[in-house]
């Protein structure tokens, strides 16, 4: 009886704040705003245990680094002439292979590694036969989402074709 009238009261309120339009987007502004408040802390938390360990253990029992990138799920802005070279390209350990955008103002790319990493570094290879010269003002950034990233390091480039670089980020970051 108590959970039916409950229910019953909890879906009078939706119906409610369905109906009032501003009570509706100030209630939805509120979820939105606890939603990235919450991710916040939650990337504080980690990355205050992660300097923890960090500062109780030492780097071998923490592990080397290695390639968390490989095989997981990238995307990229546009695909060069609607239908070439997808994000997947960069990802697939062959440094022959690349993933390539149309022209457009702000090209992007980006890996979703399946859960949060401690990010040292990030390596690139520009292409091998030509265009090394398009990899130049990156600017890469590191985060827990899509929505709440920081910047790991800013390459000025242009990078060379067929050089491999590696972006240090200016600290430890978790995403």
């Amino acid at each position: 009886m108590y959970i039916f009238c409950l229910l019953f009261v909890m879906s009078s309120a939706h119906q409610l704040i369905e109906s009032d339009e501003d009570l509706y987007k100030t209630v939805t502004n509120d979820i939105n705003n606890l939603e990235r408040k919450m991710n916040k802390k939650f990337e504080k938390i980690v990355t205050t245990f992660l300097h923890s360990i960090d500062s109780k253990c030492s780097k071998e029992i923490i592990g080397p680094l290695y390639e968390a990138a490989k095989g997981k799920v990238a995307k990229q802005s546009s695909l060069y002439q609607g239908k070439h070279f997808p994000a997947s390209l960069a990802l697939d350990g062959n440094t022959g292979t690349f993933s390539h955008t149309n022209t457009e103002r702000n090209p992007s790319w980006w890996v979703d590694l399946g859960r949060l990493f401690r990010v040292v570094r990030i390596e690139v290879y520009s292409r091998r036969e030509c265009c090394g010269s398009y990899l130049h003002d990156m600017d890469v950034t590191v985060g827990s989402s899509l929505k709440n990233m920081s910047l790991c390091t800013h390459y000025k480039g242009p990078a060379k074709t067929g050089e491999h670089f590696v972006l240090e980020c200016e600290a430890t970051m978790v995403g």
